[in-house]
């Protein structure tokens, strides 16, 4: 047995302390009122019998103040928590509750969502556990984690059931297995119960030596659902933009309903959609204008009511990239060649500047700076492109050269290779770079890179290790179009749409030069805003967002501007694609429900201690008033 309250060497003294007050009380004498009677005679012999019992009244007094203190102490103890030593015959219950976005589809009982069901479920379940169970509420979504410690106290654990809330991210059920396994490791009778809808459920595994049990909620797969949502800018023209929307439906009905696209809340266009049974629709609209940088996808149902079970997969949300012309530091004796490749994007300025009259400070003001045949001894605190970088200042280091390399590899998904090729080109010699952690090779000769890309500590780098003049690139149309893609993914324009960030994976988040930390709030019109602190590491933060809408990020000790917005949705097919699912099977075999625990005295004593005070506080009133131990 252990306490789990207040020590003995608490205890101890509190019960002498109190037991002192408690016999004083009983060795006080008692006043008796003077009564004058008449009949001396006739009291006389009652008198005498009241001396010859006068011991047992004594020991009747003893036997109330016995009770009395046995009351007191087991007050106290109670007050320690005894526990009984946890038995080898009970069962060890993680209690796995699915919190994930699926979780908040309403058609539960009486119109509830799922999530009240599996908690209605997983009281039921406490409720029933033997006295010898324990139990711990694990919470599942795109992050599990424990909501409670191992207890067999049903107050304990129907406290944190009744604190579960449904999230908008997918589940992870690997990762919440695993914590299973590492919650259940060492204990009696492991034992797992999974409560949810199981939509998108995978089990590749189960853990060994664990009996797993499976309580399914959820009754309709009705859903419609947007499953992408991104937006661009043109190049040519960047007050104008356009969108793509991915709407699916889950359904295995036709479905009629109509698709608004929203600009800072003003309804921008409607299209009336007619999907098939499981069909799949993009929608791309081009040419749409407008100075609102915050848009918004909905799907709206034709008639009154709800449009279908999940209304968070209804809505999606997308940021406007800012318009933004790009200051740009030329630093070159002279290339007609790169000065026309960079005359041919009008979203940016070039000032040019002789390698001789370089400043640190200066190419610190602009947003890009490309080096042609020039590398400066620290480099520049913005994002650049070398052109032959030599030196131990090269941003990558180089470990010798190569003559009339062949380029073999290249990286052809990555931005910088967007509508480019480089097959066939022609080279006199190349500077073989060495890459360092998080370096990519953007094209090789033979496993050797020419061609490097950096992103780390807040700036990007690209370097090209041979000489544009002793090469044919330059007459090449893929030359400008690789300068105008590195001055693009410099600025953030890294890709043809730029897409939300997804819920359920940990975002990387782009801190100002010089921050420290992010403070994230949002979203937008949740009623429990809450602002989260990210610490920097190499000009990024790592943020877990829980809620779809607008976030904004504020940079703290950021030198330049330190307010940006950012868009998070659900985006996951997997997750809207509610269809419950009334069985699991694992190798064939279906898995069963739980099971109910055997009866018996809890391991927690202090109730049934309190109950034993009230009792012989009870006996000994009793006592008291029947004239029996006074």
């Amino acid at each position: 047995m252990t306490l789990a309250g207040a020590p003995l060497g608490v205890l101890g003294p509190a019960f002498a302390a109190l037991g002192s007050g408690l016999i004083a009380l009983y060795i006080l004498k008692l006043r008796r009122r003077r009564v004058v009677v008449p009949f001396a005679d006739l009291w006389r012999k009652v008198l005498s019998d009241t001396e010859s019992t006068a011991l047992w009244r004594k020991l009747r007094r003893l036997v109330s103040l016995l009770l009395q203190l046995v009351a007191l102490a087991l007050i106290l103890f109670a007050l320690g928590d005894p526990r009984l030593a946890t038995s080898r015959r009970g069962r060890s219950l993680a209690i796995l509750v699915d919190t994930s976005a699926s979780m908040q589809a309403t058609d539960g009982k009486d119109g509830r969502t799922r999530l009240a069901d599996a908690q209605e479920a997983a009281r039921k379940l406490i409720r029933s556990l033997g006295s010898e169970d324990t139990a711990m509420v694990v919470a599942m979504s795109a992050r599990p984690s424990p909501v409670s410690g191992w207890s067999g106290e049903d107050r304990a654990l129907l406290a944190a059931v009744d604190g579960l809330s449904a999230s908008d991210t997918p589940a992870d059920l690997d990762r919440a297995l695993g914590l299973a396994e590492d919650a259940l490791h060492g204990r009696p009778r492991p034992t797992l119960v999974l409560i949810g809808d199981g939509a998108g459920y995978s089990l590749p595994r189960v853990p060994a030596g664990i009996d797993l049990r499976y309580v399914p909620v959820g009754r309709s797969g009705d859903n419609v659902a947007i499953t992408a949502f991104a937006v661009r800018r043109y190049r040519a023209n960047q007050t104008a933009y356009e969108v793509l929307v991915e709407v699916q439906s889950f359904r295995d009905h036709r479905s009629s309903l109509k698709l608004e696209l929203l600009q800072d809340g003003e309804v921008v266009n409607v299209e009336p959609l007619t999907l098939g049974p499981g069909e799949r629709v993009q929608r791309l609209y081009p040419n749409l204008a407008g100075e609102g940088t915050r848009l918004e996808a909905r799907l709206v149902a034709n008639q009154k009511g709800p449009l279908d079970l999940l209304p968070l997969d209804d809505r999606a949300y997308a940021l406007l990239p800012h318009r933004k012309k790009l200051k740009v530091l030329l630093v070159s004796s002279g290339n007609l060649f790169l000065e026309g490749a960079l005359l041919l994007d009008e979203n940016i300025t070039v000032d040019k500047l002789a390698p001789a009259a370089w400043d640190p400070a200066r190419a610190a003001r602009y947003d890009a700076v490309v080096l042609d045949g020039f590398t400066p001894p620290a480099p520049p605190a913005a994002d650049a492109l070398y052109l032959a970088p030599e030196g131990p200042s090269s941003p990558f280091p180089i470990r010798g050269t190569v003559d009339a390399p062949i380029v073999t590899d290249v990286a052809a998904t990555h931005p910088l290779m967007r509508w480019v090729t480089l097959k066939d080109l022609n080279i006199a010699r190349a500077s073989r770079f060495q890459l360092g952690p998080g370096d990519v090779a953007i094209a090789s000769a033979l496993h050797d890179p020419i061609i490097c890309a950096r992103d780390r500590g807040g700036h990007k780098v690209v370097a090209l290790g041979f000489d544009l003049k002793r090469s044919d690139l330059p007459m090449r149309v893929a030359f400008p179009v690789l300068v105008v893609n590195a001055l693009d993914w410099f600025a953030g324009a890294d890709t043809g749409l730029i897409a939300s960030y997804p819920l359920g994976p940990p975002l990387r988040l782009t801190a100002a030069p010089g921050a420290r930390a992010l403070e994230v709030s949002g979203p937008d019109g949740a009623g429990d805003k809450t602002v989260v602190r990210a610490p920097v590491h190499d000009g990024r933060a790592t943020f877990y967002a829980d809620r779809a809408g607008y976030y904004r990020a504020r940079s703290i000790g950021a030198s330049g501007a330190s307010v940006a917005d950012f868009a998070v949705n659900l985006a996951s097919a997997g997750e809207s694609r509610i269809a419950p699912e009334p069985t699991l099977t694992v190798g064939g075999a279906r898995i069963a429900r739980p099971d109910p625990g055997r009866l018996g005295v809890r391991r927690v004593l202090w109730p049934y201690l309190i109950a034993l005070a009230l009792a012989l506080a009870l006996v000994e009133w009793w006592t008291y008033n029947r004239r029996v131990t006074v």
